[in-house]
């Protein structure tokens, strides 16, 4: 390229009206125009840096130079697949120190890694002093051989004093990742005794501190960090982690809002704030800090925690709709599956809860909790039949399951049907859990079936009231049993309570006389 540059100084130095191009001088004029674009989209880091090299190596098919950089943006960009049309450039001729260079990079993102450590001896022997292919040779070799790359790490530093602070930092890095604290701490110490503004060492010491347990240490060096300026998201939250985890939690949120400052999408940040967020009921701003995270889109664990506090905020559609969202975009996730189906039949969206249930037991069998819910849905749906195959299903897997035996022996009573295997059902869901509200509720619930109605109303009555008060279904039954009995103002305040979620509590309390 060097011509190509003469020539724009011969540009520059003959007046306009002198020049008179020949067909050659314009072709390598474009070629030199297509490789400053090239240059200055690389400098701008801009993606289509590639695609314009690839322009002036179609005006220049053998230049080895243009192959080369293209091999090295395909490094860049992170696709060494593209390198590949292009990597013959070290076969062309007699090759430099940078060409085997290139070339080396290419042969380890392809995971030649020997081939690769030969390619960068072959640069040392031509530039022994070239700190760039040390550098990236003893990186490699410490991928390979981290005990050969430090012995060679320890020579550079003898060699270049000026490094030695960067290079024994580099041979901690090397001990902390082969999980020698002890080996990894000790080059962390030399580099700061050389340089103690090397913020690299400081991190790594405090990773060391970190990794065991010396946690006011790691706090000591990040926060030497911050007032060098060198704070950045990752070391904040792992500071505010600390503060949490020795409850100080309003210096953690302080940091962990310092990182999201940094860093708005900060996964660890936005997770732990939302947490703090959620204990101080300002559910508002947990949802604000999931939904910043970067990682947001992909974990489905974060959808059904903003769908939670978007239930907690009373805001039932909203919530119903991230599970919606979150069906579709997490295909298969089994919790969102089940929660979603659960948001559905909260909203009396039966048939559709069905769908998801069942679909998600096809794929689950084992799934209890969601075979439980499909039991229950089917039900609701009167499809008496499959629910009780769903409950036999449960019940042969475990005799003991007091929820389906209780569901069994509700939806019996409901229907006024088999009554006595009803109240079997019901006294085995009893035996094993007799403080559950709902298996009390459900025996009553027999009881007054089976025309018992003094037994039904002394069960409902050993309920606490304040369960009664939260229970729309149980204060309706305990409302029916007494007006069975005759007792119309003691049942009315249980009706009127009930009337407003179910039908029949409110047709049963207009049929009170006027009286009571």
């Amino acid at each position: 390229m060097k011509k190509y540059l003469l020539w724009a100084v011969c540009m520059c130095c003959t007046p306009v009206f002198a020049l008179s191009l020949n067909p050659e001088s314009k072709r390598e004029a474009r070629l030199f125009n297509q490789f400053l674009k090239a240059v200055y989209a690389q400098r701008a880091e801009d993606p289509r840096a590639f695609s314009y090299l690839e322009q002036a190596l179609r005006m220049d098919p053998e230049s080895k130079y243009l192959k080369r950089m293209l091999v090295s943006q395909a490094l860049a960009d992170g696709n060494p697949a593209l390198a590949d049309a292009y990597a013959n450039f070290i076969s062309q001729g007699e090759n430099d120190p940078e060409d085997y260079m290139v070339y080396a990079a290419y042969q380890w993102k392809k995971g030649q890694l020997s081939q690769a450590a030969q390619t960068y001896e072959q640069a040392l022997q031509q530039a022994p002093d070239d700190v760039r292919i040390l550098y990236q040779y003893v990186l490699l070799l410490s991928v390979m051989d981290w005990e050969k790359a430090t012995q060679k790490l320890l020579s550079l530093a003898e060699e270049y004093p000026a490094l030695a602070s960067d290079i024994y930092t580099e041979i901690g890095t090397l001990c902390l990742r082969n999980k020698d604290l002890q080996q990894a701490l000790q080059y962390y110490n030399k580099a700061l005794e050389l340089d103690p503004s090397n913020p690299q060492a400081r991190l790594g010491r405090g990773e060391v501190y970190e990794k065991s347990s010396q946690y006011f240490l790691m706090l000591h060096e990040f926060e030497e960090l911050e007032k060098m300026g060198y704070a950045n998201a990752g070391t904040l939250s792992r500071m505010g982690s600390v503060f949490l985890m020795v409850k100080d939690v309003p210096k953690a949120e302080d940091y962990f809002l310092k990182a999201k400052a940094d860093d708005n999408a900060d996964v660890p940040s936005a997770y732990f704030l939302s947490l703090i967020a959620e204990q101080r009921g300002d559910y508002s701003r947990a949802v604000g800090y999931l939904r910043d995270a970067a990682d947001y889109d992909r974990s489905a664990s974060k959808w059904l925690q903003v769908s939670f506090y978007q239930q907690r905020l009373n805001q039932p559609e909203e919530s119903l709709k991230t599970l919606a969202q979150a069906y579709k975009k997490f295909e298969g996730n089994v919790e969102v599956a089940y929660f979603y189906a659960l948001a559905l039949n909260d909203r009396k969206s039966y048939k559709k809860a069905a769908r998801v249930l069942e679909k998600l037991l096809q794929s689950n069998p084992s799934y209890d909790e969601a075979r439980l819910q499909y039991a229950f849905t089917l039900e609701s749906l009167k499809r008496y039949k499959e629910m009780e195959f769903q409950l036999g299903l449960l019940l042969e897997k475990n005799p003991r399951n007091g929820a389906a035996l209780n569901l069994y022996a509700y939806s019996l009573a409901q229907r006024g049907e088999r009554l006595q295997k009803a109240q079997e059902y019901a006294a085995r869901a009893l035996a094993v859990n007799p403080d559950d509200a709902s298996f009390i509720d459900t025996q009553a619930w027999v009881f007054f079936k089976q025309g018992k109605l003094q037994e039904a109303a002394d069960l409902l009555a050993s309920i606490p009231a304040e369960t009664v008060q939260a229970n729309a279904e149980i204060a309706y039954h305990l409302g029916a049993v007494l007006c069975a009995q005759g007792r119309w103002s003691e049942a009315r305040p249980y009706l009127e309570q009930a009337r407003t979620e179910l039908k029949e509590a409110d047709k049963l309390y207009r049929k009170l006389p006027a009286d009571f």
